[in-house]
């Protein structure tokens, strides 16, 4: 590439890398860090998120590490851009080491995710169970449609209409007990509010396939780069000899 550019287009070329990965850099630290605030690691969810967030915008630091190492290959001479390139080298052996420790977090994250959404679910049943019990007992307990409405006010159930109230009690009662026998066998069958495994199991593995990339590809930016081989010295000229001189 030296030999094709001449100085000056390298040097912006270089500029032009160098500001570029700025920019990707700034990019990925506001895409990580916004959607995480705020910290919250004791939740599995948000532990989950930030997974997630390092994993999926990776590739903005790494595209910003390459370009870094490009700026420093285009200037040699540049001591600004060899010792950001020897910087970058040094983080970047930090960063293989956080992105293999991304796997076993998914892993605790996930499964502490799992138990809170079970956990939610058994909950959200066993509200819901309780709120039909109740409305089971006031529709029992009422002798009257006033009382009826009464009881209905007092637990916060839907109000009943003029088309109900024209029912009659009998007929009433037993048409609000069948709906609550149908709502009661539909959250049998339904065992809870799903849990999620489907989104978790999806999200771990982009996580188990994204961070050994990624690791591997910031260890590719910790290595060494060789120097360029010197040009071997070339053998000084030996001055010629001068005749010796003929003795009379």
């Amino acid at each position: 590439m030296e030999g094709s550019l001449s100085v000056g287009e390298r040097q912006r070329l270089a500029g032009l890398a160098a500001a570029t990965a700025n920019g990707l850099l700034v990019m990925f630290v506001l895409a990580v860090a916004l959607p995480l605030i705020p910290p919250k690691p004791a939740d599995p969810f948000w532990l989950l998120a930030f997974t997630g967030a390092f994993c999926t915008n990776g590739f903005l630091a790494l595209l910003a590490v390459l370009l870094l190492h490009m700026a420093a290959a285009l200037e040699p001479q540049s001591m600004w851009h060899q010792a950001r390139r020897l910087l970058v080298r040094q983080f970047s052996r930090a960063v293989v080491l956080g992105f293999l420790l991304l796997l076993p977090l998914q892993g605790l994250a996930a499964w502490r995710g799992l138990e809170a959404a079970r956990s939610l679910a058994y909950r959200a049943g066993r509200v819901q169970q309780a709120r039909l019990a109740q409305f089971r007992q006031a529709v029992e307990r009422s002798g009257t449609i006033a009382e009826l409405q009464g009881q209905l006010a007092a637990i916060q159930a839907p109000p009943l209409s003029a088309a109900d109230q024209r029912l009659g009690l009998p007929a009433l009662k037993a048409d609000l007990l069948s709906q609550i026998k149908a709502q009661e066998t539909s959250l049998l069958k339904q065992a809870g509010p799903r849990v999620p495994t489907d989104v978790l199991i999806k999200d771990s593995l982009r996580v188990l396939l994204l961070a050994p990339l990624l690791a591997m590809g910031f260890a590719v930016s910790a290595r060494r780069t060789m120097p360029p081989p010197r040009p071997a010295a070339q053998p000084a000229a030996t001055p010629p000899k001068r005749p010796a001189p003929v003795q009379p």
